[in-house]
């Protein structure tokens, strides 16, 4: 048996993401001078990135942060030192922040000291190295086989296709894996499509919305409880809120 879990406010939780920071990160690279304000290059990257979300919602692709950086800072014509793969990994660091998850590690080490299983699945312009980097940064890579990053293989939950990467990885079938994350639209739609046993992750309460079956759990605790249950038929019908 298996489970996946979703990265950002599931198993790390964003503390900070400060884009304007990254961008002055990203100037000290620049190798002629700027005639835009870090305001200004902030303004480009939001209307290049609601472009980008009107493309997602209409293919369920991702566009990587190289390729963003890329497109950004080379149509207000600023040069830099170096590459976009350094260019993601410097605005990462500059700009968010994340903290595990209250409880999480717990959750971590009874699912290894059970042999269960444990990878990544998240959707996000960066690439599985960096947020792999993240988990060894906080201590809890050695609970993960693997990390599936949206940005490395294209498509982005909910479609399929990137749930199926994870099955493969795992050598498992989707009918043994659990998926955990706080996502309705993107993470328990995917899970459902994909054949796997949602658990909606939801610490702040907030409403269900549309009808997909899945265990609801509003603390890393109520979870914990229930991996027992993983060494049994998966329990489909059940839909406790794990309050």
């Amino acid at each position: 048996m298996g489970v996946l879990f979703d990265l950002g406010d599931t198993v790390l939780h964003v503390e900070r993401a400060d884009a304007a920071a990254g961008n002055r990160r990203l100037l000290e690279f620049a190798t002629n001078k700027p005639t835009v304000t870090v305001e200004q290059i902030q303004a480009a990257a939001d209307e290049i990135y609601a472009d980008i979300v009107k493309a997602q919602r209409q293919t369920q692709t991702e566009f990587p942060a190289e390729n963003f950086d890329r497109l950004l800072y080379e149509s207000l014509g600023i040069s830099l030192s170096i590459t976009p793969a350094e260019m993601a990994r410097e605005f990462h660091r500059a700009a968010i922040t994340h903290n595990p998850a209250p409880g999480i590690e717990a959750v971590l080490e009874t699912l290894k000291s059970h042999g269960i299983k444990a990878g990544i699945v998240s959707n996000t312009m960066f690439t599985g190295d960096i947020l792999w980097e993240e988990l060894v940064a906080h201590n809890l890579a050695h609970y993960f086989e693997f990390v599936v990053a949206s940005s490395d293989f294209g498509f982005r939950k909910p479609h399929p296709r990137i749930f199926m990467i994870a099955a493969a990885k795992m050598r498992l079938r989707p009918e043994e894996i659990w998926f955990v994350g706080d996502k309705i639209d993107f993470d328990i739609a995917g899970a459902v499509k994909s054949g796997m046993f949602p658990v909606w992750y939801n610490p702040s309460g907030t409403p269900r919305t549309g009808d997909y079956e899945c265990l609801e759990i509003k603390h890393w605790d109520a979870f914990r409880s229930r991996i027992d249950s993983l060494l049994a038929p998966f329990p489909r019908k059940e839909t406790g809120d794990g309050a």
